[in-house]
C-alpha cells in the first residue's frame, strides 16, 4: 500500500456518544433522594404546626387564664377573662359574618351549636351572658373551665381547617 492509498482511508476522528442519566453513580442518586426526602419531612413538619398552631395557642391562653385564677381566686375575673377568650376564639375559628352582632343569648345559642350541646344556655356557661354587668359572679368556676375546654376540643378541627387557608 502506498501512502496515498492509506491516506484515502484514514476517517474523521468521532468523538463518543455523551453518557446517559442513569450512569451517574449510585451515591449520588441516593444523596439526592435522601435531599428530596429531608425536604418533604420539613416542609410536612412546617405544615403540621401551622395547622396546630391556632388551637395550641388558644389552649395555652385558657392555661394562662386558669392559672391567673389559681393566684387570685377571683370568679368574677375569671368569667370576664373566659368570656373574652371565647370571643377571640371564636373569631379565630369562625367568619367574621357570622358572629356579628351576637351578644346575650343569641351568643350563647351560637355558643352551643358549635359545641352540639345547650349547656352554655342551660348549663353553668349562661353566666357568660351577663358577667360583664355583674359586679360579683357566682359561677361554678370547675364547671365554666371544663365546659370551656369541651367548646375548645369541639372546634378545634375549624381552628385547624382556618390554619390550613
Amino acid at each position: 500500500m502506498t501512502v496515498d492509498e492509506l491516506l484515502r482511508e484514514l476517517k474523521d476522528i468521532q468523538p463518543p456518544d455523551a453518557p446517559d442519566w442513569w450512569l451517574i453513580p449510585p451515591a449520588y442518586l441516593v444523596a439526592i433522594g435522601v435531599i428530596i426526602t429531608i425536604a418533604a419531612l420539613v416542609w410536612l413538619l412546617i405544615r403540621y404546626r401551622r395547622v396546630n398552631r391556632m388551637a395550641s395557642l388558644a389552649e395555652q391562653e385558657l392555661q394562662r387564664i386558669k392559672s391567673t385564677y389559681r393566684h387570685n381566686r377571683d370568679s368574677h375575673e375569671l368569667s370576664l377573662q373566659l368570656a373574652q377568650w371565647l370571643k377571640q376564639v371564636a373569631m379565630l375559628a369562625f367568619p367574621a359574618r357570622q358572629l356579628e352582632g351576637l351578644t346575650g343569648q343569641d351568643w350563647l345559642h351560637f355558643l352551643d351549636q358549635s359545641l352540639g350541646e345547650n349547656r352554655f344556655s342551660n348549663g353553668g356557661g349562661n353566666i357568660l351572658a351577663s358577667s360583664v354587668y355583674r359586679k360579683q359572679a357566682n359561677a361554678d368556676v370547675g364547671q365554666l373551665v371544663e365546659l370551656c375546654e369541651q367548646w375548645l376540643v369541639a372546634i378545634k378541627p375549624r381552628l385547624q381547617q382556618r390554619g390550613r387557608d
